[in-house]
């Protein structure tokens, strides 16, 4: 049977159900009721449709359909059935991303990008692909018509042919490689980072070479941590959050948090919907059973005023400020705000200015269908918080217990990194990912320029593919006319420094490090973290069908993993099994 005529399951909460489950190492598979009837969905032309006594139904690319009913039990057929609109409606939103192509170092040595320790992405795609999503190479080469899937919108999910394909805007590279924990050196001083870097021949391209940059934070608990934390939970509680997916897990999942809550910290809750409402204000993290009573008692109803709960929940942890502690909002959303203020460019205005009062905002994302991961990722990123997207009890535990620390006690603010290239050694590079994480350069030294937090025992990755002189890859390079003459005589071993620069949380002077990467660093064998990263680069860039994957297959993904006992690491193998099979 074609892709297209696949079973059609309109219960959507069977389709949550199993994402929920299916969030560990083992896919669930779907078990369908049995005295349930099979539908199918086959596509039809329109010179048939115009002879169908039946009016067909449609998918939201406009493809015209026939219902067939097939049960033996019954005998049903469509003379039976009333017309049934089978229409699938996705009205989930992502941010468009314009991949960064090859830059020759002539005419930028520069690259520079904020710091992000963001994992979001990573497992908002496992929902898809557990929910039965296809990739945008997989649905061209499905098309009954041989022809490119249309993208009537950029921004949005789209479906097709009864099941949904993965916005590319979806699928950032850098969130998908700090999902995972690699060895990375750790710093030589408790209060700095430690800089990793491994070059080796790059998997998908014989004329590059691929550049992965680890930066790893001490894993001792900052001071701030010990003071205590002062917590406001932002919690959305309009009708949209109404699901199995949405409200229900979101109060699962804060238990999570709560039991790692003690005597020193303080925790209010404010919840949205056509109003805000202050549940709790300013609790003894202690009391568990008060915050859980509260967290229990919550209801989803109503439309969704983010802009008001944003506003009290701002006002209820700067009432509650521990001074010299973690002041910190943690919010809890689809993202579907339509009420006041909503759009991306009011939001970031909002907590951009809000940023310099000391409180961070942390973002945690749940459920399908409407999710609006283009604003929630704007209110992590400039509230000078962390995004992260909850699918199931484990990745809530991971979230909330595992990486508590990590994620919500701050470590260094404004982190940025800066790689400076020799283009004696290097002609030209390709930064992957980071593409709505790119700072100007002369931004690096410029300390009121916004930039990534970081948390204690947190790592983040960044890749490069780089072309280094000899290579036969083209890189054009412009004409300039005035060139710079001392890069000639640079040292001819070295290939590149990266530089890191951020504040600390003492308010002092801005720190830097920086790391010379030589000639002499490029391995025949990088290593097994170095393979792992590759593999994940890779894997996104089939997600997205990028122009520049090269020679990457599902195979070649897995061969670069190879065998693993790493539990985190086989889920992302069987992610790759169903994204091939999808």
């Amino acid at each position: 049977m074609s892709k297209l005529s696949k079973v059609l399951r309109f219960a959507t909460i069977g389709v949550t159900t199993l994402s929920l489950v299916a969030c560990g190492l083992q896919p669930v598979p779907y078990e369908q009721p049995a005295p349930s009837p099979t539908i199918e969905v086959q596509p039809t032309s329109p010179e048939q449709n115009k002879t169908e006594s039946a009016e067909p139904n449609t998918v939201s690319d406009g493809l015209a359909t026939e219902v067939y009913i097939n049960d033996e039990a019954n005998s049903l057929t469509t003379q039976s059935m009333p017309s049934i609109d089978y229409t699938v409606y996705n009205t989930e939103e992502y941010s468009t991303i314009d991949e960064s192509g090859f830059v020759s170092t002539m005419s930028r040595p520069l690259s520079t990008l904020s710091a992000d320790v963001d994992t979001a992405s990573y497992a908002n795609l496992r929902r898809m692909l557990r929910d039965g999503y296809t990739t945008q190479q997989q649905a061209k080469k499905d098309r009954p018509d041989g022809e490119p899937v249309e993208i009537v919108d950029e921004e949005s999910s789209m479906s097709y042919g009864g099941y949904s394909v993965i916005p590319t805007g979806a699928v950032r590279i850098e969130e998908m490689l700090n999902y995972f924990d690699y060895n990375y050196a750790g710093p030589k001083d408790k209060d700095g980072f430690g800089i990793t870097a491994r070059v080796g021949q790059c998997p998908w391209n014989k004329d590059t070479k691929l550049l992965v940059l680890g930066f790893a934070t001490a894993k001792e608990d900052p001071a701030v941590a010990q003071k205590g934390s002062n917590l406001v939970f932002l919690i959305d509680v309009s009708g949209s959050m109404d699901s199995a997916d949405k409200l229900p897990l979101l109060q699962s999942s804060f238990g999570k948090l709560v039991e790692s809550l003690g005597e020193n910290d303080r925790v209010s809750i404010v919840t949205y919907a056509g109003g805000e409402e202050v549940v709790l204000d300013g609790a003894k993290g202690s009391d568990h059973q008060a915050i859980m009573r509260a967290i229990r008692g919550l209801h989803a109803n109503g439309s969704t005023n983010g802009e008001a709960g944003l506003k009290t929940a701002y006002e209820i942890a700067e009432k509650n400020r521990i001074d010299g502690g973690v002041n910190r909002i943690v919010m809890a959303s689809d993202g579907d705000l339509n009420v006041g203020m909503s759009s991306e460019s009011d939001l970031h205005d909002f907590v951009d200015g809000k940023r310099k009062s000391g409180t961070y905002l942390s973002v945690l994302g749940f459920g399908a269908g409407n999710y609006k991961d283009n604003k929630m990722e704007t209110l992590a990123d400039h509230g000078n918080g962390s995004y992260h997207y909850i699918d199931c009890e484990e990745e809530a535990k991971r979230v909330l217990g595992e990486r508590l620390t990590a994620n919500l006690v701050p470590f260094a603010n404004d982190v940025k990194v800066q790689v400076e290239f020799n283009p004696s050694a290097i002609k030209g590079y390709r930064l992957i990912g980071y593409e709505n994480r790119a700072m100007a350069d002369e931004d690096f030294t410029n300390d009121e320029k916004d930039a990534g937090e970081v948390g204690p025992q947190s790592q983040f990755t960044v890749a490069y593919e780089i072309v280094p002189s000899d290579s036969a890859m083209d890189i054009p390079v412009p004409d300039l006319k005035y060139e710079n003459k001392d890069a000639a005589t640079a040292a001819a071993d070295e290939w590149l420094t990266t530089k890191l620069r951020y504040m600390p949380l003492d308010g002092g002077q801005a720190k830097e490090q920086e790391l010379v990467v030589k000639k002499t660093d490029l391995s025949d064998d990088p290593g097994e973290d170095w393979r792992f990263a590759a593999a994940v680069a890779e894997f996104g860039m089939l997600l997205r069908d990028s122009e520049f994957k090269g020679t990457t297959t599902y195979d070649s993904i897995r061969e670069l993993v190879g065998k693993t006992t790493n539990d985190r690491r086989t889920e992302f193998l069987e992610l790759v099994d169903l994204a091939q099979k999808n």
